[in-house]
């Protein structure tokens, strides 16, 4: 698929140095390929692109996760995942009408975990975790309630689990979550 910077830019509504910037980023990871005249190539998304993506994914995000559970009580990280938190407990409870509205806490959830890290690498390489597995729902509607529902459930696990303050529990939880994450992503591919 061939993307325009112009097009693009006017689509969203930002000027085109900050779509060139983007493009740019992401273009290191071999998901789009820079064109002549502000022309990108989409070069699209394989299943051994998410493999190698869910890998990485799980090797950082363990590592946040045993990050996070040694944060000092006192840490605003704690209060920010008790705000997660409720969030995922008011969509659980109204999960008919507000499914939808997952995919943005994900994203919250896991920028937290993942912050904790204190790593440049680990907290900038989440912004193409973030495009790939927050997106693809975006691709494929089939199940999201239910796919939603049951990453809701496991955030709260997760969260327990980090609360522990037990590395084992938080670890054990992570590695459930990603391979239900992993295995929605290689079903979204086509």
């Amino acid at each position: 698929m061939q993307i325009n910077e112009l097009e693009l830019a006017r689509d969203i509504g930002t000027g085109t140095t900050s779509v060139r910037e983007f493009l740019i980023r992401f273009s290191r990871f071999g998901l789009i390929e820079k064109r002549p005249n502000s022309h990108w190539i989409l070069k699209g998304f394989t299943r051994e692109f998410a493999l190698e993506l869910t890998e990485v994914r799980e090797m950082f995000e363990l590592r946040s996760a045993h990050s996070f559970v040694a944060l000092p009580e006192g840490h605003p990280a704690w209060a920010e995942l008790s705000r997660i938190e409720l969030i995922h407990h008011e969509i659980l409870n109204d999960i008919d009408n507000r499914y939808m509205e997952f995919s943005e806490l994900d994203e919250r959830f896991h920028r937290l975990l993942h912050k904790s890290s204190s790593n440049r690498f680990i907290v900038d390489f989440y912004d193409i975790i973030a495009i790939v597995f927050h997106y693809h729902y975006q691709w494929n509607k089939a199940n999201a309630r239910e796919r939603n529902a049951r990453a809701l459930e496991e955030h709260l696990a997760y969260i327990d689990a980090l609360r522990a303050r037990d590395p084992a529990k938080a670890e054990e939880a992570c590695r459930r979550h990603l391979r239900s994450a992993r295995e929605t992503l290689l079903q979204s591919i086509q």
